[in-house]
């Protein structure tokens, strides 16, 4: 990726929306132990979040996009959320069914992934959004620090969406400073008679800091106050005891 631009003020119809710099260490639970004890209690907010995919869903971010709206549903409502990245196939009100309204969003369409990095770093350091969401494809530690940081300033939440399009995809040097990694795989979901289910994903968090890895089936729900909740319990990385060794 191309150096880091130095991203620029926002517009004085935006910065107007700025809050109160807030202190980090809200959680947001999910409401099931079995997700939340991996996360220290719930996802942290005002912190930076990367969430990827799997196989064609890695290019049309269709997992991921829904698995997010159902986050940001219960995301501080009164502030807006800004959605950024070179697609403009962003479809607000199939949002809805995640329980996330579409009038909070404010759409940003950059040409390309340094621009949209940008673009969310002066977004987060205004203050303006309860969250922002950034599509990219390449995404190095550098410019993960320097969200991060960005994030903790005004407590804002950021995701970082991996999306590689027209299926160009290309390993990553070294990981971000993402205080969560999550990958997403597809689950057929369950008919409702015979209407189609719910929508459903196979849920891994690779990484969790100051907490553990996990998997999990989770499905989208109607219960405003968890809009996921987890179907199946798949694998609980606790680290094992460790046996000593007694000489003689």
């Amino acid at each position: 990726m191309g150096r880091f631009s130095r991203p620029k003020a926002l517009p004085a119809h935006l910065a107007g929306l700025r809050g109160p710099a807030k202190s980090p260490g809200a959680l947001l639970p999910f409401g099931d132990p079995r997700l939340d004890s991996c996360l220290g209690g719930g996802l942290a907010l005002g912190q930076l979040h990367e969430i990827g995919a799997a196989g064609l869903d890695a290019e049309t971010a269709a997992l991921s996009t829904g698995f997010i709206a159902a986050l940001l549903a219960r995301i501080v409502p009164s502030r807006p959320v800004f959605w950024i990245g070179p697609e403009s196939d962003l479809h607000p009100p199939g949002l809805l069914p995640y329980g996330f309204d579409p009038n909070r969003l404010v759409l940003v369409h950059p040409a390309k992934d340094v621009e949209t990095l940008a673009a969310m770093e002066v977004t987060l350091r205004e203050g303006v959004a309860a969250a922002v969401v950034g599509e990219v494809a390449q995404f190095d530690r550098t410019a993960s620090r320097r969200l991060q940081l960005a994030c903790l300033r005004h407590g804002s939440t950021a995701f970082v969406l991996r999306r590689w399009l027209h299926g160009h995809r290309t390993a990553d040097r070294e990981a971000s400073v993402a205080v969560t990694r999550w990958h997403l795989t597809p689950v057929p979901s369950v008919k409702d008679g015979k209407e189609p289910g719910r929508p459903r994903w196979h849920v891994a968090l690779t990484h969790a800091r100051s907490g553990r890895p996990g998997e999990w089936i989770m499905e989208a729900s109607d219960d405003a106050t968890h809009p996921l909740r987890v179907v199946a319990a798949l694998a609980d990385h606790a680290p094992e005891p460790q046996r000593l060794r007694l000489a003689g």
